[in-house]
């Protein structure tokens, strides 16, 4: 498996694997990604789900 390879604060490199069809990992692609963007909307619903929970 591919390795991310961004370099790290400490100068060295990433060890951790990249994501699918990408050339970095999770920690290293930002924020605007496909895989950012997806982390985002799936953490806004579950909030989302939440809210209406509490208002129950």
């Amino acid at each position: 498996m591919a390795k991310c390879g961004a370099r790290t604060k400490t100068g060295g490199r990433c060890q951790k694997p990249v994501v699918s069809n990408t050339s970095r990992c999770a920690l290293h692609q930002g924020p605007w990604s496909a895989y950012g963007v997806a982390q985002r909307k799936e953490k806004e619903a579950k909030e989302k789900k939440r809210k209406v929970r509490k208002k129950r």
